[in-house]
């Protein structure tokens, strides 16, 4: 039987993943965005293949932290007073995903999601030579405040519920694998199935480069409007011109939005801006990826330096940016590692594409199994890109997917 040519709009981590996964069975597959390969999200994040992480944002008592952190405009999460209104009914939806059913329901799809992840991606990283871009040395999750750190032994009983190797630590015995540390650090947990990348942009230019040896087609352009046909799909660009397509995915992140609701799919798809800075010289010796649960940043080593980012804004996709976040984490930094030296380095902002849930989402759309969508996954799009390139793949092909996809289904809200 034929394979279908596969059209894919989006050029960041999920749409070069799926990509490359379509061309190993055999797809023709053409990718289309309106700037190139890693523009968006995915060269700027902080490198982690995250499948240990099985907790939704969304929580019973997530309202009472979140609260606090609100009352402070630089602090881990904020809202921007201009965007307040239009977030609001994404925060009642996220509100609702907070119920104990919810959690519990969103909790089992997320752990059976990223325990996925990291075999994929190394299938991935061997089919396409990139296997040598990825490091296994661990993450630290590190506190300086004793009530947190109490708190959050229910997160690691719930991950080794789930099979995460998690290994509580003293802060003594985490300052001798990171010894610049500060001595206010109390404790904390190393998790060595972690994985990091060298630079999440390199690997999404290797993949392009890889792709387009294959004979994949890499096109810029603006897709203005998608149908449904009986046959396929049928996308219209920006300069008026239209093409059929045997099969679709909508992988475009945080503008997907606006395709689905034209294929009668209204996904409550929202942004949450993060903010970065990659510092070449820090003046200190980082050797893993640190996160500190508690300040809502992460420290992460990367090939061209040191990355201190996180947090979250949500102020939509047409707001300037606000480089106070960014000195804000610098500052939070410094109290963790007094020796830091961030005067100089490359300052980022992009956007996170999320749902309420915290899951994202991956399957048919309303309007035909021809086109499948692969969006949403907020602060996992590195960790969950090839095992989404797999799952939409199987859809693709007329597979069975590896795990059920009820729950990641764009019609769930």
């Amino acid at each position: 039987m034929k394979k279908p040519h596969v059209h894919i709009v989006g050029a960041g981590i999920v749409g070069l993943a799926t990509a490359c996964i379509l061309v190993e069975r055999g797809c023709k597959v053409t990718i289309i965005d309106r700037e190139g390969p890693a523009a968006g999200a995915s060269q700027g994040n902080a490198g982690g293949i995250a499948w240990t992480d099985v907790a939704p944002l969304a929580s019973p008592g997530v309202w009472k932290q979140a609260l606090k952190w609100l009352a402070d405009p630089l602090g881990p999460l904020t809202i921007r007073p201009a965007y307040a209104l239009k977030i609001l009914p994404w925060m009642l939806r996220f509100l609702a995903a907070s119920s104990r059913s919810r959690v519990r329901a969103s909790t089992e799809a997320l752990a059976a999601l990223n325990s996925t992840a990291l075999p994929a991606w190394e299938r991935a990283w061997r089919l396409t030579g990139t296997h040598n871009q990825v490091r296994y040395n661990g993450c630290l999750e590190i506190f300086d405040n004793k009530a947190k750190l109490e708190s959050y032994r229910k997160t690691w009983a719930e991950q080794r519920d789930y099979g995460v190797e998690v290994t509580e630590l003293t802060g003594d015995q985490i300052r001798e694998m990171e010894p610049e540390l500060t001595d206010r650090i109390l404790g904390g947990a190393l998790l060595p199935g972690w994985a990091q990348m060298d630079d999440p942009n390199k690997l999404c230019l290797s993949l392009a480069d890889w792709l387009k040896a294959q004979g994949v087609s890499f096109e810029v352009a603006t897709v203005d409007g998608v149908s449904a046909k009986e046959d396929g799909a049928e996308l219209r660009f920006a300069d008026g011109s239209v093409r059929s397509c045997d099969k679709l995915v909508i992988a475009c992140g945080a503008w997907s939005k606006r395709l689905t609701a034209q294929l009668g799919d209204a996904v409550p798809l929202d942004t949450e801006r993060g903010y970065n800075i990659t510092v070449p010289d820090p003046g200190i010796s980082v050797t893993r990826f640190i996160m500190l649960p508690g300040h809502g940043f992460v420290l992460s080593p990367l090939e061209t330096g040191l990355r201190i980012g996180g947090a979250v804004e949500f102020g939509g996709l047409e707001l300037p940016e606000n480089w106070k976040r960014v000195d804000a984490m610098i500052a939070r930094a410094k109290t963790i590692f007094p020796r830091l030296d961030a005067s100089t380095g490359t300052r980022w902002m992009g956007f996170r594409p999320s749902l309420p849930d915290s899951l994202p989402v991956i399957g048919p759309s309303s309007a035909s199994d021809h086109i499948v969508y692969g969006f949403g996954h907020a602060h996992h799009g590195l960790t969950e890109a090839a095992a989404t390139g797999e799952l939409l793949t199987a859809l693709i092909l007329g597979e069975k997917p590896a795990i059920d996809l009820s729950p990641f289904r764009a019609t769930r809200f």
